[in-house]
């Protein structure tokens, strides 16, 4: 039996209902990945830390507060009589925070929000100093742990977990959309 080569009107509306879910996921990966900054151009900074306090890769590198990269490696190095440099932290960090970064900039592990999040935060530099470059090391403050119980904890990007799980969640919405207009 030859089947007719025109579109029916229940096949062209599940095209649509694919192709909108299909846009609006593309449309709500590309929003998260702008608000958690997956698309920035990042560059390398080493900080070297006596303990890491709890945090772990994946952590939120802050500049003057505001999220600027994540913790990409913590290595631990070998023993030696130097007890400052246990932990060698590799920061990956955007490229647009650069200029604020500099030779006298300091780094320091923080405690954000009621949670107790871990936080890698460096103070911006100031003028008379250069910028550092990808691959550089800087210094790192006082290494007690502070609290900001200030409003970051709202202000924060979604983790990449929520990413995650939203991305499923529209996937699974699309699919019962589809399964129901089928029939």
């Amino acid at each position: 039996m030859r089947r007719s080569p025109s579109i029916t009107w229940d096949q062209l509306r599940v095209g649509l209902v694919i192709g909108v879910a299909v846009l609006v996921l593309g449309v709500a990966i590309y929003k998260l990945g702008q608000a958690a900054n997956l698309f920035a151009k990042r560059y390398q900074l080493i900080a070297y830390l006596p303990d890491a306090n709890g945090i772990r890769e994946g952590g939120s590198v802050m500049v003057a507060g505001q999220l600027a990269g994540t913790v990409k490696k913590i290595e631990f190095l070998p023993v030696d009589a130097d007890t400052t440099r246990n932990l060698r932290l590799t920061l990956a960090v955007d490229a647009g925070v650069r200029e604020q970064i500099r030779r006298d900039s300091r780094g320091k592990l923080r405690t954000m929000g009621l949670l107790g999040d871990k936080v890698f935060d460096i103070t911006p530099g100031t003028p008379r100093t250069q910028p550092l470059k990808d691959g550089d090391t800087f210094e790192i403050a006082d290494v007690r742990m502070e609290f900001l119980l200030r409003d970051e904890a709202v202000d924060a990007p979604p983790s990449r977990l929520w990413i995650v799980v939203l991305v499923v969640v529209g996937i699974v919405l699309a699919a019962y959309v589809i399964y129901r207009l089928r029939g």
